[in-house]
């Protein structure tokens, strides 16, 4: 009901209630014993742990960030959320992107639970950030990252050492198409770190269209926290690039202070006054808001100077055949590959599925090689599960002989040049081409070890190695870097 979900609404997380969960606080005694009660155990742990970062974003900034992305072009597409709370960027979703399909993110279960109900539209995962693998998926991700020393456990992005806020950049320009935009409410560190590796692997793959640093009362309203964070805007680029731009280095203001090299020539975008302040650890520094200042009114003419405009999300002048329909794409799909919905075939290209006229007889052909492609990629996948028995591979490769014996029985082999012609706009063409061993004149020879055998091993951890210099190997291939610890 409407009046339920104004209640949930209200919630703003744990951020300001640290003190709640600390049993030798006595004055909070009472919600300390209250709050024991009401979570269960894995619920209290997880709304413990986010006491660290959960910073509630001001409307007037989430406002900021869609005015900035409207500038661009940006009108409907798929929009991720990562590390959402109860989804204040989805409930602020301006009139002109009501079309856009929402995907939201919260590791925390009471606070995800609370999204989910508030917004039963979207797509919502109550889980970690590093769950979830959406390659060139989305056209537009926003929201304000958790900040922190701490660091996620995802395989793909471990070997990187990123602090929590980077790698939540780095994963979400993964996770964006080419030309889509990444605008996130980050820790000043981001930009302000000595340490420049993050920067550069940001830079590599993606364009800084402009960065707004917030006074540090920004989110005191609604969160009870003063924090420094600034919102940056990237898009992310066709390819990976070697030149480095200016702001991956830092520099001195006028007053000596070292900020982002961005902030030095652009002072405007500093919405208060840097100063050296003394804090809990020592000297640090901060943006001090400017006395008499309106936030929404520095905001505004901040957005001004954001540069960058969005392309499509489909290349209207695509080499495929003429698209007349698209649709939201499904992230099981891999990019560059046909699907089958309602029995047409579609084509994934980013963020979109687009319905690809062909001739009925080549559409068959489609439609058998796509069976194909997936039998073999379950195959794979099985051979790279740990508790799956042999039988149960041996089981996948009589359904793979089976689906490649109907179809090369009625179409030829898959290399022939008709196969060739339906299906090599597949990312995988290759992949089914290695199934055969084919003759000179372009007969099957013989069908690959995959159909009989297994092919890939289970990945065993490597516990122990005989001489320092395997070590040494090791250490550069599982954490490229030579890791004593480790070694």
């Amino acid at each position: 009901p409407a009046e339920e979900q104004q209640v949930l609404s209200q919630y703003v997380g744990w951020g300001g209630l640290a003190d709640a969960f600390d049993p030798d606080k006595d004055n909070w005694a009472k919600e300390y014993t209250e709050l024991k009660g009401l979570l269960s155990e894995d619920e209290y742990a997880a709304a413990r742990s986010s006491t660290l970062n959960a910073h509630y974003t001001s409307p007037v900034v989430i406002r900021s960030i869609y005015d900035a992305v409207e500038k661009m072009g940006f009108q409907s597409g798929n929009i991720l959320e990562p590390s959402m709370g109860v989804g204040n960027f989805f409930g602020m979703l301006p009139d002109s992107m009501q079309s856009s399909r929402l995907y939201g993110v919260e590791l925390d279960s009471i606070t995800g639970r609370i999204a989910q109900k508030l917004y039963p539209e979207a797509s919502i995962k109550v889980a970690g950030f590093e769950t979830t693998d959406r390659r060139d998926f989305y056209d537009l991700a926003v929201g304000n990252v958790p900040f922190g020393q701490y660091r996620a456990n995802d395989k793909a992005y471990n070997k990187l050492g990123f602090s929590i806020h980077n790698y939540f950049f780095a994963k979400a320009i993964d996770q964006v198409r080419p030309g889509g935009i990444v605008a996130f409410v980050t820790s000043r560190y981001t930009l302000d770190s000595k340490d420049s590796s993050a920067r550069k692997h940001i830079a590599e793959r993606a364009n800084l269209l402009g960065a707004i640093r917030l006074p540090n009362d920004a989110f005191k309203a609604n969160a009870g926290t003063e924090v420094s964070a600034d919102i940056l805007f990237f898009q992310k680029r066709e390819s990976l690039t070697k030149e480095m731009p200016e702001w991956i280095n830092l520099d001195s203001d006028v007053n000596g202070i070292t900020v982002n090299q961005y902030f030095v020539q652009h002072p405007e975008m500093i919405l208060g006054e840097m100063k050296e302040v003394s804090g809990p650890y020592g000297m640090e520094t901060t943006c001090a808001p400017m006395e008499g200042a309106d936030l929404e009114l520095q905001l505004q003419e901040a957005v001004k100077h954001i540069k960058g405009s969005m392309a499509p999300a489909v290349d209207v002048e695509t080499e495929l055949d003429e698209m007349p329909e698209s649709i939201p794409a499904d992230p099981n799909v891999r990019n560059y590959s046909y699907t089958v919905v309602d029995a047409q075939v579609y084509y994934r290209v980013n963020s979109l599925m687009n319905q690809v006229k062909m001739p009925a007889a080549t559409a068959e052909r489609v439609k058998g090689m796509v069976a194909i492609r997936d039998t073999v990629r379950e195959l794979i996948a099985m051979q790279m599960e740990e508790f799956v028995t042999d039988e149960e591979i041996q089981k996948q490769q009589e359904k793979l002989n089976q689906v490649y014996d109907t179809y090369t029985a009625k179409y030829g082999v898959i290399g022939s040049n008709a196969n060739k012609r339906a299906f090599s706009d597949d990312s995988s063409y290759c992949l089914l081409c290695s199934l055969e061993d084919l003759n000179e004149d372009g007969t099957l020879k013989r069908k690959a070890d995959m159909f009989t055998k297994r092919t890939i091993k289970k990945a065993v951890a490597v516990t122990s190695v005989e001489t320092a210099t395997e070590a040494l190997a090791l250490s550069l291939n599982e954490r490229a870097k030579v890791d004593l610890t480790y070694m």
